[in-house]
């Protein structure tokens, strides 16, 4: 079993990563990892590059209600705790708004895969509708189609990854958005 100080550390970790790589700005975004009976989520209002341990929430993967907690955990809680329910193979997600990604999202598109050959490494991507972020339809929506999909776009909202450990949900967060700013960046030629 994963101690938790080092659970904690790899949320810091991914968070100062996404912050030097420009896939987070202030407070946007949260990650979360799961263990056997508690989901650990950044908190909401925090800057992610200037996270400790100390500010990683955690609460039980069957909590019902967050309102309580204190600090004020990310307004996605929801969002993470349905996609550990529908993914129980899966142990960290990471949802950014990163440029790139976040304006296929805008466009309601998905990138071509097909231009840039080390792509063979990312998992099909789906796309969502629009949602209100930190609803609790986003959440459901975000499950279901979870069921399927390791990297999901929410239109006009941002990108969730997610996967079996926070160092391949890094790399992939990282390779898709570098997917992405390749599309952008051939249509301009």
């Amino acid at each position: 079993m994963v101690k938790e100080t080092d659970i904690r550390s790899e949320i810091v970790y991914a968070g100062k990563r996404l912050k030097e790589g420009g896939l987070v700005t202030s407070t946007d975004g949260n990650i979360s990892i799961k263990d056997d009976k508690y989901i650990f989520i950044t908190p909401s209002g925090y800057n992610k590059g200037e996270l400790n341990e100390s500010d990683i929430i955690k609460i039980s993967i069957d909590a019902e209600r967050i309102d309580n907690v204190i600090p004020k955990p990310s307004m996605e809680f929801f969002m993470h705790q349905f996609i550990y329910r529908k993914r129980p193979d899966i142990r960290a997600i990471i949802h950014t708004h990163a440029p790139f990604s976040t304006s296929f999202t805008v466009k309601g598109s998905i990138p071509d895969y097909s231009l840039l050959l080390e792509s063979e490494y990312l998992p099909e991507a789906s796309l969502l509708g629009e949602f209100k972020p930190g609803s609790m339809e986003l959440a459901r929506a975000a499950g279901d189609t979870s069921k399927n999909y390791d990297i999901i776009l929410l239109k006009k909202h941002g990108v969730i990854v997610l996967g079996k450990d926070m160092k391949k949900v890094l790399e992939v967060t990282e390779r898709f958005e570098f997917l992405c700013r390749i599309n952008i960046y051939s249509k301009l030629l």
